[in-house]
Parts: C-alpha cells; sequence; structure tokens
C-alpha cells in the first residue's frame, strides 16, 4: 500500500513525509541542495551525543558518504562505536575538538545533549536538563591536527553543536575552515552558558573565515515562544572559495 501510495503522489507531483520526519524536513532539504552543490563526500559531526545528526544524514538528507564523528563523553562515544561497526564509512573518535590540543573538564548534563565546558545557567528550554551531574577530564584535539590535508576538505561540511564551545572549535581549526566549503554552527540568542558567545560574534567570527549564511532553522525555545538558539547554516562566499 505504501509503494502505491507513494507512486500514486509521485504521478500528481506530491511526496508523502511520515509525520515524525516533517520537523525537520526544510533542514533536510537545505542540506541536501548543498551537499548536491558542492559535491559533499564527507560530514565531520563535531558534539555527536547519541548519533541523532548521523541518523538524521543518513535518514532524512539520504546522505551515503564518509561521516566522522566526535563525542567526548566516554560511554557514549563507546555505544557510537559499536554502532558504527555496521557502517563501514562512519567513523567515531571518543574526544572533543577545540583550539588547541590536551585535556579539559566536560559538565556532563543530567541530558547528555546539554553537555558542555561551559557552566550552565539557570534558564533552559529543558526544565532541568542542563543540570550538572557530574564532570568528567576528556580529551581534546583541534580540527587542524584531525584533518591536515586541505584538499581533502573541499567536498567536506562541516556541523559543529557543541554547547557553547564551537568559536573554540573553530579557532583550532582555522587552516581546515579555509578549505571546507560549508558548516553549520548553533547560535545564541540567548545564553544558555556562562560565558557563552551571543548570534552576533559567531556570525562575526564565521564571516571572518569567509563564510555567509544561508539559512537559520530553530533549536530551543521558550514557552512563550522565545528564541534559545539556532542552527545557523552557512556557505563560503564565492570571492573565497577554494579552488579544486
Amino acid at each position: 500500500m505504501k509503494r502505491i501510495a507513494n507512486w500514486l503522489a509521485n504521478r500528481l507531483g506530491y511526496e508523502i513525509v511520515p509525520q515524525w520526519r516533517m520537523a525537520g524536513l526544510p533542514a533536510a532539504r537545505k542540506l541536501r541542495e548543498i551537499f548536491a552543490r558542492q559535491q559533499i563526500n564527507r560530514v565531520i559531526d563535531v558534539g555527536a551525543n547519541e548519533g541523532q545528526f548521523y541518523r538524521f544524514l543518513r535518514s532524512d538528507v539520504g546522505f551515503t558518504g564518509e561521516i566522522v564523528s566526535f563525542e567526548p563523553i566516554p560511554e557514549i562515544a563507546d555505544r557510537l562505536r559499536e554502532q558504527s561497526a555496521s557502517d563501514r564509512l562512519w567513523t567515531v573518535h571518543a574526544s572533543a575538538l577545540g583550539r588547541s590540543a590536551g585535556e579539559l573538564t566536560l559538565n556532563v548534563a543530567a541530558m547528555t545533549v546539554f553537555s558542555s565546558f561551559l557552566r550552565p545557567l539557570a534558564h533552559d528550554p529543558s526544565e532541568g536538563g542542563n543540570v550538572v551531574s557530574r564532570m568528567v577530564r576528556v580529551p581534546v584535539t583541534t580540527l587542524d591536527d584531525m584533518f591536515p590535508d586541505q584538499t581533502t576538505l573541499r567536498h567536506t561540511y562541516l556541523k559543529l553543536d557543541t554547547q557553547g564551545f564551537d568559536l573554540e572549535v573553530a579557532r583550532g581549526g582555522e587552516r581546515a575552515l579555509g578549505a571546507i566549503p560549508a558548516l553549520q554552527t548553533e547560535m545564541s540568542y540567548r545564553a544558555l552558558y556562562d560565558g557563552m558567545p551571543d548570534f552576533r560574534k559567531s556570525l562575526s567570527l564565521f564571516e571572518q573565515y569567509g563564510f555567509q549564511v544561508s539559512d537559520f532553522f530553530l533549536v530551543s525555545a521558550d514557552s512563550n515562544g522565545i528564541a534559545y538558539e539556532f542552527d545557523c547554516v552557512m556557505v563560503r562566499a564565492p570571492d573565497n572559495a577554494a579552488s579544486d
């Protein structure tokens, strides 16, 4: 029945989309467009958490290329590595990325998606999900150290979701950012963490690296509909594009 329904919808110029995919549909369409234009064959997934973005790429975007994920919480990284055994194009690194290599103390939150190197503020949209449950020392490396060959980055998409630490990752990857054609980064309208840069500072830094805004997608808001964070999708401006 599903095949018949899809066939009829296609004949009429429609697409049947399951309800569970509706929320992510605009972002999936945007990434398909960018991936096709930039011939993206690899995604660097910084802040993988439980593999949500990996699943989004495979199931919603339909991306079949290489995915390299970074997740510093040890037990979560172990689970992701087990899952990656069934996908030869998925590599998982049990580390964080930052400005320089070494170790840092991670605040592991009650809801691990809110874990951060920064101290959480009292307010957040998860009703206590950002309360620190424990602290753990984790290894940190840099984008430039992990991807020193810029020629391999010219068809790479970078996803940053580090709960207020995205600019530190960028500062440890300035050479890499000179070659990457498109990225997404989480930008704050109202800070959830102490010292978290706001969207103006984030926009300014990535514009200095040659990127321009392609789209914004709401990540979280309060009960009044006032935004906390957005995912900002950015592409390299034509006059800053790296040549093949």
